[in-house]
């Protein structure tokens, strides 16, 4: 028996300082025993793992996916949100439907060619394009556009048009939709410039190009200037925090906003009305009352 509890105190000192250098290095941002409850997205963008993966259906009337592989997977509402948004694109401009590159592996982590995309939180959305005459074609493959809003199609040996409008109604779709909870789209100055051109032209203003304005930003060195896609990175909603997601950069203000108003809707209207009652309640501040510490008596 003294052996075998020899090897039990040896395997839990073994456990506890793989458990610390954990700790220490990041690494404790992943689904364990001594995180039972984390779930979803877990970890940050370019340090993280993806559990209860749903995968994207790549091709539709109103997407497809530019490579067959394993690597169009991501958190439910994720999914849901890149589909709910082609599939808006295509019935209110119908002729045209949206390439898909990478999202994650179906249980995150690293995939080459990137340092993000590990947490099932993100997605390359190649642009939509049309021919000199306008005609909506799929987007070849990942297709640089110029500042002038041409591109060159290796594939075909043409050139084709970045197709502004579409491009357009798909990010305004994104901006407007509160499950897409839009933390940033990536992507390049001159892509960003045209976008922002057509929406003023068209009398876009208010809260969605505010939004746009925030959100729509080139990378930086060393990371491409993403000229040939929109990279799509979605908040952590507050439950998806507590079950082990982590947001990097800034709060948007109207993800905070909703996410407040969705906290107060959730106090029923009793609670809320004896909270109200106890905080404007009169304080008595008689000397019976006053209050004195636990030991006041014996120290007299």
């Amino acid at each position: 028996m003294r052996p075998f509890l020899r090897h039990l105190r040896a395997l839990a000192g073994t456990c506890g300082l793989v458990a610390g250098a954990c700790v220490g290095s990041g690494c404790a941002s992943v689904p364990s025993p001594l995180t039972p409850h984390y779930e979803g997205s877990v970890g940050l963008p370019h340090r993280g793992v993806l559990t209860a993966p749903e995968q994207l259906a790549c091709e539709g009337e109103a997407l497809r996916c530019l490579r067959d592989n394993d690597r169009h997977y991501a958190i439910g509402r994720f999914v849901a949100t890149i589909d709910r948004a082609a599939k808006d694109v295509a019935k209110k401009r119908p002729g045209a439907r949206l390439t898909v590159g990478d999202l994650s592996a179906k249980s995150g982590g690293h995939i080459s060619s990137h340092s993000s995309h590990r947490s099932g939180r993100d997605a390359d959305l190649l642009l939509y394009m049309t021919t000199l005459d306008g005609v909506p074609v799929p987007n070849p493959d990942f297709v640089h556009v110029g500042p002038d809003g041409l591109a060159w199609d290796p594939v075909q040996h043409r050139y084709l048009r970045f197709d502004v409008e579409r491009e357009w109604l798909l990010v305004k779709t994104l901006l407007e939709d509160p499950e897409a909870r839009i933390q940033w789209l990536f992507v390049s100055k001159p892509v960003k410039a045209m976008l922002l051109e057509w929406a003023r032209a068209r009398g876009e203003s208010g809260e969605t190009m505010a939004r746009a304005l925030d959100v729509l930003v080139q990378p930086s060195p060393p990371a491409q200037n993403h000229d040939d896609h929109i990279h799509v990175r979605t908040a952590c909603t507050p439950e998806e925090l507590r079950r082990g997601c982590e947001d990097s950069g800034p709060t948007r203000p109207w993800l905070a906003a909703l996410d407040t108003k969705a906290v107060t809707s959730d106090i029923p209207v009793d609670n809320t009305r004896e909270l109200l009652e106890a905080i404007t309640r009169p304080i008595d501040t008689s000397p019976d009352t006053t209050p004195v510490a636990n030991d006041a008596k014996a120290s007299r």
